[in-house]
């Protein structure tokens, strides 16, 4: 029996990641007639849903936080931190895995230190250009530090990593016919989409400017808005009203153009990757999934993300053809300017982007970790 304990931080940026490894962990140990058992450690939500749909096992641990900020905050996370570190000590004695992967973020670095504890071997997986705390730290005793970009390398021990992009969950890249996908969201295949997402957790910034670009984008564009949970409802409630103000001019254009979503399940992201013409998105992971579909994009890096790691992260894409907009930056007329560039040089922009794309680093991190087990 294989035991390999996965643990990450608790937004889609590391879970998302950890899936993918899991997916193809599973189905690398049936195809060499390997007995395995994955199980996730780490704060409760997402973590949980998704260990759920894969069909693994769940613990979850308490997560103190550092904010980059003044809040009290923070002094309540501090004493949550002996709390977490003896969580984690219990659960990996009690589990005793083989190895652990870890995606980095808050939750991972005390499972990583009682591995540490315990001489488990641990492996990382970095996905931004300037990585973030955890990681760094445990990059000192990890056993192999996967990296998504190539400028994250120069802070670590060279021979011990390997660039491979970011781990995506099977089904994402199933693109379908853009006809086909544009008539799921119910929109005119014969019009341009837009796919503009902020990730999981949204992003306000960019609702905001969409929001007061929506009537003259929609005179050429289709939009598929994805604008994060916390969000939904304020955004919904301001397209109410701007259609109401457009009755009998520009709102029926507006309701027959412009489709709005929470979050997305796999099924629907794909859908929205297929029939987007130029997709609008933070700087995070997600760059890799665009890269992969090949889509023009615009990204619009996270303003005082830790260690600014977002703008790093757009200006390695930038080289493949990305376009960035930094948030001080990103006013309607911008956006809208931005857009019609991306869509008048779609076609090589496109190709240039797929340079971008690393679509093997989940079957590659998987791989690694059954080999190092032998």
């Amino acid at each position: 029996m294989i035991k390999i304990l996965l643990t990450g931080g608790g937004s889609g940026g590391h879970v998302y990641p950890l899936v993918a490894v899991a997916e193809e962990l599973q189905k690398a140990a049936a195809q060499k007639g390997l007995e395995l058992d994955l199980k996730f450690l780490g704060a409760d939500g997402l973590a949980r849903d998704m260990a759920a749909v894969i069909g693994i096992k769940f613990q979850a641990i308490t997560s103190p936080k550092w904010r980059r900020y003044v809040s009290a905050d923070n002094f309540i996370d501090i004493l949550k931190v002996p709390v977490c570190f003896l969580q984690a000590i219990f659960h990996v004695w009690a589990y005793m895995p083989d190895i652990i992967f870890s995606k980095g973020g808050y939750d991972s670095f005390f499972p990583a230190l009682a591995a540490r504890i315990f001489n488990i071997p641990v492996v990382i997986h970095e996905s931004d250009a300037i990585p973030g705390k955890a990681n760094l730290w445990v990059g000192k005793w990890a056993k192999k530090i996967f990296l998504a970009f190539e400028g994250a390398k120069k802070y670590f021990r060279q021979e011990k990593t390997e660039l491979v992009g970011v781990p995506m969950r099977a089904g994402i890249l199933n693109l379908t016919e853009r006809s086909t996908a544009a008539a799921a969201f119910n929109l005119d295949s014969a019009r341009p989409v837009v796919l503009i997402t902020g990730a999981t957790q949204g992003a306000q910034i960019i609702n905001d400017a969409l929001l007061l670009s929506l009537v003259e984008l929609t005179k050429k564009f289709q939009i598929i808005h994805q604008c994060g949970s916390k969000n939904y409802d304020q955004v919904s409630g301001q397209i109410l009203n701007i259609v109401k103000e457009g009755e009998g001019t520009y709102g029926k254009t507006i309701t027959d153009s412009y489709r709005l979503y929470s979050v997305f399940d796999i099924k629907q992201m794909s859908l929205a990757y297929s029939a987007a013409d130029v997709i609008v998105s933070r700087a995070g992971a997600g760059v890799f999934e665009v890269a992969a579909v090949g889509r023009p994009c615009i990204v619009v890096p996270l303003k005082n993300s830790a260690g600014d790691h977002q703008l790093a992260n757009a200006r390695e894409f930038a080289k493949f053809g990305a376009i960035v907009i930094e948030e001080d930056n990103l006013t309607p007329h911008i956006l809208i300017n931005e857009i019609e560039n991306a869509h008048e040089g779609r076609v090589a922009i496109s190709e240039k982007i797929k340079q971008f794309a690393k679509p093997d680093a989940a079957q590659i991190i998987a791989r690694e970790l059954l080999d190092s087990l032998k």
